[in-house]
């Protein structure tokens, strides 16, 4: 039998830490995997109505912070005395912060904080796409000052990558002491462990939302433009209802919206490569999940994909987010299937020793409670 330990309070944002949904499911496995080392989960959303999204979308406008109230003062204030209402009387001392939005920007005494995140308000903001500039100049500067007066409560950080970990320590002088780089697991898809053709010039593209930002239009100007050399290449994009209507208008490119299970898998199991030139890509699961069914990925040199790929070892690395430079790396991971070949059977290797939610959970644990 499991002996309890401690309580911890594990909190998120926006939805309920235990809906495995919720931030890609991140919150729910940790949770799971912490209670079977015999801690006993106290889990809160501090998450609003669509009324009071509207609510505060408009006071942020109005405050001439732009529309992406997420994150925001008023947003996090809300949130955090939420969060303080709900632990008032809880006999637990220790929270664990799923992300940054309601920790306490202020006093909340009497309390530890600990934060698990995969960015940083600068980093959201390092590199152009459709979500960042829904933030004026204005807004982007008191996020990140929202950031840096949250921080000074946090007694120790959760890291996903040694990327965000940098940013802490070179951008908001955090001591490294205070950071620990717990990776994630790698979603919901099973290794692939068969023969996979990597001839077949079959790539995927999967992302639920923010085509553009997910690189997506950039790879399908590449995409394009590599067909002209290399006819026989095919495209998949998954996750795109509004986006069917191209199916037949460009010539093999099948594009789906939204599927799971089976039908996605294979998806993952048949592709000789995954790509996404993700704008600005924080993590991203999906790229585990593509090295865990042997598949090398494509992305742009930027955020924590280096990591990932440990700087291009598993994948292509695109320094330049153009269409002529996707179609250039197209082409030669093409032209080389032995090496995507290589690359795939390396990638899940490394994959499946090194990220799962067994060592993250155990790496917080550690940290949190003492459980080694």
């Amino acid at each position: 039998m499991v002996k309890t330990v401690a309580n911890v309070i594990v909190t998120h944002h926006w939805a309920d830490p235990r809906d495995p949904i919720t931030w890609s499911g991140t919150p729910s496995n940790i949770i799971r995997r912490l209670e079977k080392l015999g801690v006993n989960i106290i889990s809160i959303s501090t998450g609003f109505n669509k009324y009071q999204k509207k609510f505060l979308e408009l006071i942020h406008r109005m405050d001439g912070l732009g529309t992406d109230y997420f994150g925001g003062p008023v947003f996090r204030k809300k949130s955090c005395e939420i969060l303080q209402r709900k632990v008032r009387h809880l006999e637990c001392n220790k929270i664990l912060h799923m992300g940054q939005f309601n920790l306490p920007v202020s006093g909340f005494p009497g309390f530890e904080h600990y934060l698990l995140m995969d960015a940083t308000s600068y980093t959201w903001h390092q590199y152009e796409t459709k979500l960042s500039t829904r933030n004026t100049d204005k807004g982007r500067k008191v996020h990140e000052q929202l950031d840096i007066h949250a921080f000074n409560h946090v007694k120790h950080f959760f890291s996903f990558s040694e990327y965000v970990k940098d940013s802490l320590i070179n951008h908001y002088n955090i001591n490294p002491d205070r950071i620990t780089v717990v990776g994630s697991g790698i979603g919901n898809l099973q290794p692939f462990y068969g023969e996979k053709d990597y001839s077949n010039g079959q790539i995927l593209f999967v992302a639920s939302n923010r085509f553009e930002d997910k690189g997506g239009l950039l790879l399908l100007e590449g995409f394009k433009l590599a067909q002209k050399k290399n006819p026989e290449i095919k495209l998949v994009i998954v996750g795109q209802e509004n986006k069917k209507y191209l199916n037949g208008s460009i010539p093999n490119l099948t594009v789906y919206g939204e599927i799971r299970g089976k039908q996605l898998q294979d998806l993952f199991n048949q592709a000789a490569l995954f790509a996404m030139p993700s704008l600005n890509e924080p993590w991203g699961f999906v790229y585990l999940e593509a090295l865990a069914c042997k598949t090398p990925v494509l992305g742009l040199n930027r955020n924590a994909l280096p990591e990932i790929t440990q700087n291009g070892r598993y994948g292509f690395l695109v320094d330049e987010p153009t269409p002529t430079a996707i179609a250039d790396a197209i082409c030669h991971a093409f032209s080389h299937p032995d090496k995507l070949r290589t690359m795939g059977k390396e990638g899940q290797k490394h994959c499946l020793e090194k990220f799962s939610w067994e060592k993250t959970t155990i790496k917080i644990a550690d940290m949190m409670l003492g459980i080694p």
